[in-house]
């Protein structure tokens, strides 16, 4: 082989290992940024709860609206009802809200679509050239309310130990409804498992954890499974889950997180024990 020909296969060869040694270092920056937008995300939501409650005696929102006459999964979602403070006030006054999301009357403010309740890691929304597509044919969230823990905390009373924050038919008090403390108990959490229309209630915007179902955090589980950190050379990928906690800081969970501390965090007054460095 000539002494040009060498060189130009070494050339490449270099090219080829830069290019090798970017492609992961890209990608790793690109998904801290869709974190950070993500937990961003999750700050506008919790303060957005916030300002409700102070519009409303200091309770959080239920977990769905009316009418109570039909089954949860059938209720307008506790979504609806912050539309106000989400800047969202032209589509709430759309809604009949003595109406389920899936009747008529409600068409046109279901059919709307909130980049702010989907992980800009899920692929979900892609904008190129002034042009918007979503990948699902149906609006959705992959925002959760937190409900607590086992399968039916979703239905148990404010005061029950393995209650969280939102119930089906129940309103948390920012007063007094927190006896673990609002910086101990989880208000939501992302999924990507079977994520749901927004405006819907039951598992499409509250859910439990259940025990069956542990551990909690990764693809394929209950929740999280977008972040995961970016391609590594070495090792193993980081899952992480971005949450966001009743006092409306928010926080990045980790598969590693046990599930006994998630369970823990997940009610509003299991009076549990917590390790000091969750």
């Amino acid at each position: 082989m000539s002494r040009r020909r060498v060189l130009v296969v070494v050339a490449a060869l270099c090219v080829l290992t830069c290019a090798g040694l970017l492609f992961p270092a890209v990608q790793k920056v690109r998904e801290a940024a869709a974190r950070m937008t993500c937990q961003s995300h999750f700050k506008w939501l919790a303060l957005a709860l916030h300002n409700y409650a102070a519009a409303y005696g200091d309770a959080l929102p239920p977990g769905t609206a009316r009418p109570i006459d039909l089954p949860p999964e059938q209720r307008l979602s506790w979504l609806v009802l912050v539309l106000p403070y989400i800047d969202q006030d032209r589509v709430y006054k759309q809604f009949d809200l003595f109406r389920g999301p899936s009747d008529a009357r409600n068409e046109a403010p279901t059919s709307a679509r909130f980049r702010h309740l989907i992980c800009p890691s899920s692929g979900e929304r892609d904008y190129d050239n002034r042009t918007e597509t979503w990948k699902s044919p149906t609006p959705l969230t992959h925002y959760v309310g937190v409900a607590g823990v086992g399968a039916d905390a979703a239905e148990l009373p404010p005061e029950h130990p393995r209650a969280g924050v939102f119930g089906y038919d129940r309103r948390t008090s920012l007063k007094d409804g927190f006896p673990d403390g609002t910086s101990n108990t989880l208000l939501l959490i992302e999924t990507a498992n079977e994520p749901g229309h927004w405006a819907f209630g039951g598992r499409a915007t509250v859910r439990a954890f259940e025990p069956g179902a542990a551990p909690y955090i990764g693809p394929g589980r209950p929740f999280g499974g977008f972040h995961n950190g970016g391609p590594v050379l070495t090792g193993e990928r980081l899952h992480t889950c971005t949450a966001a906690l009743a006092d409306g800081s928010v926080r990045s969970l980790t598969r590693a997180t046990a599930p006994e501390v998630l369970e823990a965090l997940a009610t509003a007054g299991g009076k549990e024990e917590l390790p000091a460095a969750w």
